[in-house]
């Protein structure tokens, strides 16, 4: 660690602090009354500290040095993305980049957790009929495959139609309106915009600029559907009533797809 430390340009003073600041740490179990012999701790950060997240970054951040393809990394979740004309190739480079990452945690003191690795092909349809999954081996152990994987909160589908993740918002934003729906004698106009932009507007924005184009009509149709009874709600209005300019007008709110476009051009 101390080493990395002085990689990114630390001088020696900083270095021994961190040092003063990481060493010497001990840790014991304790079970209601009953504690354990303290153990000498020679890695890791301490868990729950500002500085933890931040060490770890730094620890990790020469990671992408170990592997030959694209490596994307947030805390502690990584990805690998290999392109290639065959499956048959993409397989062999695959597995080869990932036995070269698994060296580089074990001698970096880190473990992969091959029961949560996941792999995925991603093609056309055309492609994903004839052959829709890879087999990828690490250290012996199975890759799973799957046809649509989780990644920092988004869902990508194998044919990048992220329906997936279009049918889990509206899936979100219709249960929690429910839940508003039971509390509406307790509020006034001003209290529901208010939960509703906290708890339901997070979901027609998250990684909007990613998914929304790709997504299928009827999708984006039932995201408008969802954004309609959340102003409904919000102006007591009743279940069919048709809206206006003006309503969104009254509330300061977009459409869901200017709403999409604006938060694009903010990028």
């Amino acid at each position: 660690m101390y080493e990395k430390l002085k990689a990114i340009g630390l001088d020696d003073k900083s270095v021994k602090w961190f040092h003063s600041y990481l060493s010497d740490r001990r840790q014991f179990v304790s079970v209601n009354t009953s504690h354990s012999q303290y153990g000498n701790i020679d890695c890791g950060v301490p868990q729950g500290s500002i500085l933890g997240p931040l060490l770890f970054s730094i620890y990790v951040n020469d990671m992408v040095q170990s592997v030959n393809c694209d490596l994307y990394m947030y805390a502690d979740d990584a990805a690998l993305v290999i392109s290639g004309k065959s499956v048959d190739q993409i397989e062999m480079s695959l597995s080869n980049e990932m036995e070269s990452l698994s060296i580089w945690l074990e001698q970096n003191k880190l473990s992969l957790h091959l029961g949560k690795t996941e792999s995925i092909l991603f093609a056309t349809h055309k492609k994903l009929s004839v052959r829709n999954s890879l087999n990828i081996q690490c250290k012996g152990v199975y890759i799973a495959p799957k046809s649509c994987i989780k990644y920092l909160g988004a869902y990508f589908d194998q044919d990048m139609s992220f329906s997936t993740i279009g049918r889990n918002y509206i899936s979100k934003i219709n249960g929690k309106l429910k839940f508003l729906y039971r509390k509406v004698s307790f509020l006034d106009e001003r209290n529901k915009k208010l939960l509703c932009t906290s708890l339901l507007q997070s979901h027609f924005d998250y990684a909007c600029n990613l998914w929304y184009r790709s997504v299928h009509a009827n999708i984006k149709h039932n995201f408008q559907t969802a954004q309609n009874k959340v102003i409904r709600y919000i102006l007591s209005y009743e279940n069919r009533k048709h809206l206006t300019f003006d309503d969104f007008k009254k509330l300061n709110m977009l459409d869901v797809e200017r709403r999409v476009e604006y938060i694009m051009s903010s990028f």
